[in-house]
């Protein structure tokens, strides 16, 4: 809070409201109330992550949930863990939580409900392939 600054809730609010539309912070109160980003780093790396997963798979076989990613823009909640596993080690703040909330916040994804997530960027920009016989 702003008590060593002299500065009351409303004040600190206030505050945020303006370095937020000014660009130095990023902050939703209603949405993810106790999330101020200063700096975007985590945010774009993670983002960054997601969508080349939609193009990089792990392994040398394309996994359901990264075909699904690729070819419909949908990945689940449950996908998250496999593509940030190393920010996991490393006790990064950010929780899966928080960052597809802030998404939705940004516009970048959309809720489409049982954890499953819309994000028209990692759509391939190639057809799908059917891989039927």
């Amino acid at each position: 809070t702003g008590e060593i600054l002299g500065m009351g809730r409303s004040d600190v609010n206030e505050a945020l409201k303006y370095f937020d539309k000014v660009g130095l912070l990023l902050h939703y109160p209603d949405d993810v109330p106790d999330l101020i980003f200063t700096k975007m780093d985590s945010l774009i790396s993670r983002l960054s992550r997601l969508i080349t997963a939609s193009f990089i798979t792990p392994g040398s076989c394309v996994t359901a949930p990264y075909k699904r990613l690729r070819e419909k823009g949908l990945f689940n909640k449950s996908l998250l863990p496999t593509i940030f596993a190393d920010l996991y080690e490393s006790r990064e703040e950010l929780s899966d939580d928080d960052f597809l909330k802030i998404l939705e916040c940004l516009k970048i994804s959309v809720h489409v409900g049982d954890g499953d997530y819309f994000l028209p960027s990692a759509l391939s920009l190639e057809p799908p392939v059917d891989d039927s016989p």
